[in-house]
């Protein structure tokens, strides 16, 4: 079967400057890389590459930044779309207006981590099938699966060597189950990812609107529930007020450092947050330092069989009590 190349000369590139006033970057851009070695997405002190797959078609996003601007840089067919769009991406529409807790912990995280935004990629397809290929599965399981199928099934990123852009949704949507059981995906998961597939082709734009009326319009796809959903409104998004629910580790980690408690449920996250809306993404967002995207492996939207979940971002170096945490263990659930 053949599958869409891209072509070896990308043309010229579109490029943009953004302001960014005193946004952490770094920070606030390396939670979009969610699992370790990624071959869409590289990032460094002050440089992001993404390749990705947008309406458009596909594209690569380069991102150089050094005081109150930043130089966006932008490849193949999708370079104009992800210009467009690239301030939601860089943090720069994240509205913090109103969030200033008066209280330790959260004073204090907050005074540390002030810089850091949410970050909204825009890219549905791209998320999604990222997700999905998280679920039930171990952090290590999910970012080998993720790049053998977007090694097997993607293509070179246009204008930035070295990385890869996911498959189509087009693409992915004709994948039999053998196909994708090569890139390690079980059946439910690969039955996931095709049906979820077939109905984006269409509706990648969904990303573009409201954040409520697109994440329930995906809860329709089968396997994909609340825990995508909620992943999907923060990252792709980038809600502000979005939780996270199901899942077998942030809960804990929620409340351990909101209330020094060694275990929760999603009732009891969703008490300690209640008082924090409309940030409450935000809220749980300082809970850990920056540096990664959704560790978590194995969401509770398929089957509440995973024993644990990772924190929601990756601790730099040296910053072991993140997964210290109690509670807080090395897998997810859907």
């Amino acid at each position: 079967m053949q599958y869409r190349q891209v072509p070896e000369d990308p043309g010229p590139a579109m490029v943009r400057t953004v302001p960014i006033g005193d946004v952490d970057l770094a920070a606030t851009l390396g939670a979009v890389a969610w699992l370790p070695g990624d071959p869409t997405v590289r990032v460094g002190s002050s440089r992001f590459e993404r390749a990705t797959w947008t309406p458009e078609g596909p594209g690569a996003v380069v991102v150089t930044w050094d005081g109150g601007s930043a130089r966006v840089e932008a490849h193949g067919d999708g370079a104009g779309w992800l210009l467009e769009r690239a301030p939601r991406l860089l943090g720069c529409e994240d509205d913090v207006t109103g969030f200033d807790p008066a209280t330790p912990p959260l004073r204090d995280l907050w005074r540390r981590h002030r810089r850091r935004r949410i970050a909204r990629t825009g890219t549905l397809w791209h998320d999604l099938a990222c997700l999905v290929v998280q679920q039930r599965v171990s952090r290590a399981d999910a970012a080998d699966q993720w790049r053998r199928l977007v090694t097997a099934h993607g293509s070179p990123a246009p204008g930035v060597p070295g990385l890869w852009v996911p498959p189509a949704p087009e693409v992915v949507g004709r994948l039999s189950t053998p196909q994708l059981h090569l890139a390690g995906l079980e059946r439910r998961r690969a039955q996931t990812l095709v049906t979820a597939a077939v109905a984006l082709v269409r509706h990648q734009d969904l990303a573009d609107g409201d954040v409520a009326a697109g994440t329930a319009a995906l809860r329709a796809v089968p396997g994909v529930g609340p825990w995508t959903t909620g992943c999907l409104a923060a990252l792709t998004w980038g809600d502000r007020d979005a939780v996270i629910p199901g899942d077998s580790g942030i809960p804990s980690l929620v409340a351990w450092v909101l209330a020094g408690r060694r275990r929760a449920d999603d009732a009891a996250m969703l008490e300690l947050l209640a008082p924090h809306r409309p940030h409450r993404y935000g809220c749980s967002g300082w809970s850990w330092p920056a540096g990664g995207g959704p560790r978590a492996t194995g969401r509770a939207d398929a089957a509440r069989t995973s024993p644990g979940c990772e924190p929601l971002h990756t601790a730099p170096a040296g910053a072991r009590w993140v997964t210290d945490v109690p509670g807080a263990s090395r897998r997810r659930s859907r």
